[in-house]
């Protein structure tokens, strides 16, 4: 593994303002991550896990500090130059899939290189679609797959357009068990193999067994 830092938050708080006055959500946040790292977050809900994943993905800006990913100094960024941010260096996979669902599952995989305008590897898709017992549906669309499928699906997506990061947000809270191990020792594979760095939030500890480390988030802060 490499020793350069992907990314690195530094000193961030970020506060919502609200009927009820200002709600500090993160407290001054300091994190950094390496390339091929994959991170697990834990915490309980409201804890401000997700929200610290939000920032770094450049989905929602700091209100107070510093997030560099990838070398780009993202809390200084408008939003026009975030959304290109996202498009350009982060890889996103939710818990409910958000596969596109007027395409295929071929079509959704490649929609990144497209955005990108870079060069699809059709070999690397069709070895991977059958890692991943998928190429059997890889003109399917998303309403004939099951939930498994359609997280895989989601999975390859953002892994293989490349991104300098990956932020799975509780991406098998809507698996049964034999999937989730799936999903997750794919994430573990293309981490220890690939060198891809992911930030993994879950609320499953047994999970966190798969990360090369684990840190907690309490009330705002990282506590662990």
């Amino acid at each position: 593994m490499k020793n350069d830092v992907v990314v690195e938050v530094k000193n961030v708080s970020k506060i919502y303002e609200g009927q009820s006055g200002r709600n500090r959500v993160l407290k001054d946040v300091n994190l950094r991550v390496k390339r091929g790292e994959f991170v697990g977050i834990a915490g309980d809900s409201g804890s401000g896990k997700t929200t610290l994943l939000n920032l770094v993905g450049g989905m929602d800006s700091v209100s107070e500090g510093t997030i560099i990913v990838a070398g780009d100094d993202i809390s200084s960024l408008n939003e026009r130059q975030r959304t290109l941010f996202r498009r350009n260096k982060v890889g996103f996979i939710f818990q409910d899939y958000n596969l596109i669902q007027e395409l295929t599952v071929y079509e959704n995989i490649i929609l990144p290189f497209q955005l990108k305008k870079k060069k699809i590897e059709e070999e690397n898709i069709d070895r991977y679609l059958d890692m991943l017992k998928l190429m059997d549906k890889k003109n399917a669309f998303p309403m004939q797959l099951s939930g498994g499928e359609a997280q895989r699906a989601a999975v390859l997506r953002s892994l293989l357009s490349e991104p300098d990061i990956i932020l799975a947000d509780e991406p098998t809270g809507n698996l049964d068990s034999k999937n989730t191990q799936v999903v997750v020792k794919l994430l573990q594979y293309f981490s220890s193999r690939m060198e891809k760095t992911i930030l993994f939030v879950t609320h499953n500890m047994e999970l966190t067994k798969y990360c090369t480390r684990v840190i907690t988030v309490k009330d705002g802060k990282i506590v662990k």
